[in-house]
């Protein structure tokens, strides 16, 4: 999930275009269109929350850092972890080196995993077979036409 600030357009987008069922990897984003772009008096922010808490924030530049220019399109990464089915709200904002305030937001439900077979039931979080995987302490796969675990 990208945070995107453009430079040429001055607009501030967040791509969520890359999410998963259990999190996504996070860019802050500069597109430069190959200039090297002062960032004298450039902040930004990221927050995401998930059900209502708070589970990820960046701020830029980190406390104690001060910015003057880059020529890097990537100025931060991270990683934020959620759960399938999750409501996801993403907040970002933005000032500009000539001090304009920008605010872009996203929301999502977060994705399941791929149904493995069309008999599993999705039941606290995960899915689950129609049948009890056997305790045995053998090795076994799903047969979907049987409906059964077999020994492998």
């Amino acid at each position: 999930m990208d945070m995107i600030f453009d430079t040429a357009t001055g607009e501030l987008t967040i791509d969520t275009a890359d999410i998963h069922p259990w999190g996504a990897n996070l860019r802050a984003v500069l597109e430069r269109h190959g200039n090297v772009i002062s960032l004298r008096g450039v902040a930004m922010r990221l927050s995401i929350k998930a059900d209502d808490e708070k589970i990820f924030n960046l701020t830029l530049p980190p406390p104690n850092v001060k910015y003057t220019q880059t020529d890097q399109d990537i100025l931060a990464t991270g990683f934020c972890p959620w759960s399938p089915d999750q409501q996801i709200v993403v907040s970002a904002w933005c000032r500009t080196n000539n001090g304009d305030e920008l605010t872009a937001d996203a929301s999502f439900t977060a994705p399941r995993p791929a149904q493995p077979y069309p008999s599993w039931m999705w039941q606290d979080g995960a899915w689950r077979s129609p049948v009890v995987y056997p305790d045995d302490g053998g090795d076994y796969s799903w047969n979907e036409n049987s409906q059964e675990w077999v020994a492998t």
